[in-house]
């Protein structure tokens, strides 16, 4: 960790304090969808209807499987992301910059981002596939 004491105090907490609004934003909306979902009605329509995959419920799922990633995802990779912030500051003071740290940020958002999107298409063919009930529980021992 003697990397990022090379940090500065300053770039270290605006990071952090980056990564935490990114996080804290990926659970509230988490939050208030499954308050949303637990509602009476939400329930009650859920039982009765299964879901059509249209282009729209496509979209809406790949986005809460995004949004779930970088909300769990994030807070783990904070200290790899500051370590990196110290190693490009480095490099930047000897003449062989490489990618800011906001691109590296990005890259592994976007790798979660499209892991993402495999996790609707699986979820998207286990219910074509008739593996998962309405209410995304495995119908079948093996496929769970």
């Amino acid at each position: 960790m003697q990397l990022a004491v090379n940090l500065p105090r300053r770039d270290a907490l605006a990071i952090a304090v980056s990564l935490g609004g990114i996080t804290l934003l990926a659970w509230v909306y988490l939050i208030r969808m499954a308050q949303d979902m637990s509602s009476p009605d939400a329930l009650c329509m859920a039982a009765m209807q299964i879901p059509h995959w249209s282009a729209g419920y496509f979209w809406m799922m790949f986005w809460m499987w995004a949004v779930m990633m970088v909300g769990m995802m994030v807070p783990s990779a904070a200290p790899m992301i500051l370590m990196y912030a110290a190693v490009a500051r480095k490099a930047q003071r000897q003449g062989t910059p490489i990618a800011p740290t906001g691109a590296f940020t990005a890259g592994y958002l976007f790798m979660w981002t499209a892991f993402s999107f495999l996790a609707t298409l699986a979820q998207w063919q286990l219910d074509r596939a008739a593996l998962l009930s309405p209410m995304l529980v495995a119908r079948s021992p093996r496929a769970g």
